[in-house]
């Protein structure tokens, strides 16, 4: 068994482990006023807007190692008792040494989703683009039912890999496009009614969608779009538009929610 799950993954641990690794010197602090983070952040803003309050509830995020400011601000600011679940021993690190850095405790849960037993025991599952490094997502989305209380909630997230920016990732960067698989709208819809999830929701997100990884090969086209990426990053603090009404084409990430 264990084997077909591994052959379910297009990342291993060693992956994972060489992708946080460098982080670790570059944490902070998050501040009340960061304007995705922060208390009132665009974070805070889509977490009040698909769950309402989740202060006091249990919280699991899946794959929830690295510099995980979203799962930071549903503890600092939303008062949620959270589990990172990851397989990654240094992005467990990372997010660890994140929450020590602000004060703040957790659960920190160092287990391979596949091989991972749950109990329901969560009030919401949340992961942030972890499905899609995943051929098949039913195991992951079955992992995600069992770990939930009855009435609980799940959301998560994947890049957007239909945005026209989505094209320029997979020319400039295949090395990283090649560890992401896209799984249709249709296709999570009906695994997680099948699987026994109710009031399935999909929806788009966050700012215009450019670049999706740092580049893996110099070229001069590279520089403008990087430039316009971050003007469209930042202009998401003062008009939050693209955030509030997403667009399959354009936004940054996709997401969906369901009850159990």
């Amino acid at each position: 068994m264990s084997g077909r799950q591994d052959q379910n993954k297009v990342t291993d641990e060693s992956y994972w482990d060489g992708v946080w690794s460098p982080t670790q010197s570059v944490l902070s602090t998050l501040s009340d006023s960061d304007f995705y983070y922060g208390k009132n952040g665009l974070f805070s803003k889509l977490i009040q807007e698909r769950l309402g309050s989740i202060q006091g509830s249990r919280v699991l995020e899946l794959g929830g190692g690295g510099e995980n400011k979203r799962l930071l601000s549903m503890n600092k600011w939303m008062g949620a008792e959270i589990t990172a679940l990851d397989f990654s021993d240094e992005g467990l690190k990372v997010v660890k040494a994140l929450f020590d850095i602000n004060h703040c405790s957790g659960n920190f849960l160092n287990a391979d989703i596949c091989n991972w037993t749950p109990a329901p025991y969560y009030d919401t599952v949340v992961h942030w683009g972890v499905l899609e490094h995943f051929i098949d997502p039913q195991p992951i989305l079955e992992k995600s039912f069992a770990a939930l209380k009855n009435n609980g909630r799940l959301l998560f997230s994947m890049p957007n890999m239909e945005a026209f920016g989505a094209h320029l990732w997979k020319r400039w960067c295949p090395e990283n496009w090649s560890k992401h698989v896209f799984h249709s709208q249709a296709l999570i819809e009906k695994t997680l009614r099948e699987i026994g999830f109710s009031k399935v929701v999909s929806f788009h997100f966050g700012v215009p969608f450019l670049k999706g990884a740092p580049w893996e090969r110099v070229a001069m086209g590279q520089r403008p779009i990087d430039l316009l990426q971050k003007v469209c990053s930042a202009s998401a603090r003062a008009v939050p538009i693209f955030h509030k009404y997403g667009n399959k084409y354009i936004s940054m990430e996709r997401g969906f929610m369901a009850i159990k």
